[in-house]
């Protein structure tokens, strides 16, 4: 419930979202985020972001690619094993950020492995002090 009170708060105080065509210079998204996930820290890397969260020892990736930010993530345990393993894992599926009206000015949508939806939300509640 705190959680919950506290992303309406801050989704209610911070700037309306980027359009689409303004995400090439998204400068916002790095550093020490309070996620659905544990605490998320995300770090610039030439045309993207790679980082990790406390959650099962996870660890992602994005890259800017058709007005959208999109990548992987990698878990070492999760609900669905893949096939085949990628990142180290056979725990590990796929992200796009992109532009939220609940959570402050942005979501990540994912999905397991490389095939199906990529339709569930990855809530990040508030920026925290960027030394976790």
């Amino acid at each position: 419930m705190k959680r919950t009170i506290a992303a309406s708060v801050a989704a209610l105080s911070i700037a309306a979202p980027l359009p689409a065509q303004q995400w090439e210079s998204i400068e916002t998204f790095g550093g020490a985020w309070d996620t659905g996930w544990g605490e998320t820290w995300a770090m610039p890397t030439g045309p993207g972001y790679e980082g990790t969260y406390s959650d099962d020892n996870g660890r992602f990736w994005l890259e800017f690619t058709d007005h959208v930010f999109e990548g992987y993530w990698a878990e070492d345990m999760a609900d669905q094993r893949c096939d085949v393993a990628y990142m180290g894992s056979h725990y590990w599926g796929r992200l796009q950020l992109g532009n939220s009206d609940s959570y402050p000015g942005f979501q990540m949508l994912w999905g397991y492995c490389d095939t199906g939806r990529v339709d569930k939300i990855w809530e990040f509640y508030e920026r925290l002090p960027d030394g976790l």
